[in-house]
């Protein structure tokens, strides 16, 4: 799918003031007008943003985590295509504990926005995504509901594993995939937005007509004004 340069800056700015969960609703909402993306599990939201990553920038994403032990800088790569597979194609799951059969729903967009801040934040999320939830549940419970949650959707909380070059330690690093692509996109917006000014300016013309350029037509007329400023 192409994506008008245009329609992306739009909705960059109507994500950028917006809190991380509505940065993702904002870019995938026009993108998929059809689908209720608020309303998927976490998993399947993120799996339309790495689509949308591939679209855009491609499959390959180059990363770059600090060790824990020695805090060596490590790169890595991993693939929009790896990460989607983990995408959960089932919404509401079945688990049983200490004899009794709870059914849950996988979290959504819609539930993590209408989390309360704090510590109970948890636990809310559980009990807003359990089907026909008993009167009261243990810690114990809750924690084998988040387990299982976590397992039928690997996205939800997503780990890496990683091992230090330097001093070997090994570690699972957290992999936020919504920020991840949202500041790829910032990234793209911002530099966009700096050859809209260089061209406006030296040529004079609107920011319609320069995002209407194909980029690498763009990134020609770029280089001559950068070439005649340098011999100048």
């Amino acid at each position: 799918m192409t994506i008008s340069a245009a329609t992306l800056l739009a909705v960059w700015e109507a994500g950028v003031a917006q809190p991380p969960v509505a940065r993702a609703l904002a870019l995938l909402e026009p993108l998929f007008p059809e689908t209720a993306v608020a309303d998927l599990p976490v998993g399947a939201r993120d799996g339309l943003l790495l689509l949308v990553r591939e679209w855009l920038f491609g499959a390959q994403m180059e990363c770059v985590a600090a060790c824990p032990a020695c805090a060596t800088r490590l790169e890595f790569s991993v693939t929009t295509t790896a990460l989607r597979a983990l995408a959960p194609a089932m919404a509401v799951q079945q688990l049983e504990i200490n004899g009794r059969q709870l059914a849950f729903r996988l979290p959504a967009s819609t539930d993590l926005l209408a989390l309360p801040p704090g510590p109970a934040a948890t636990r809310h999320l559980i009990e807003r995504c359990l089907i026909d939830a008993p009167a009261t549940l243990s810690e114990g419970e809750l924690t084998a509901i988040a387990t299982a949650m976590a397992a039928a959707d690997p996205l939800l909380d997503l780990q890496i594993e990683l091992t230090c070059p330097d001093c070997g330690h090994a570690w699972a690093a957290p992999f936020d995939v919504a920020g991840f692509v949202w500041q790829e996109l910032d990234r793209w917006a911002r530099q966009a937005l700096r050859d809209v000014h260089t061209l406006a300016r030296a040529y004079g013309w609107r920011e319609s007509d320069i995002l209407a350029l194909s980029p690498r037509r763009r990134a020609l007329y770029l280089q001559m004004v950068h070439d005649e400023r340098s011999a100048g």
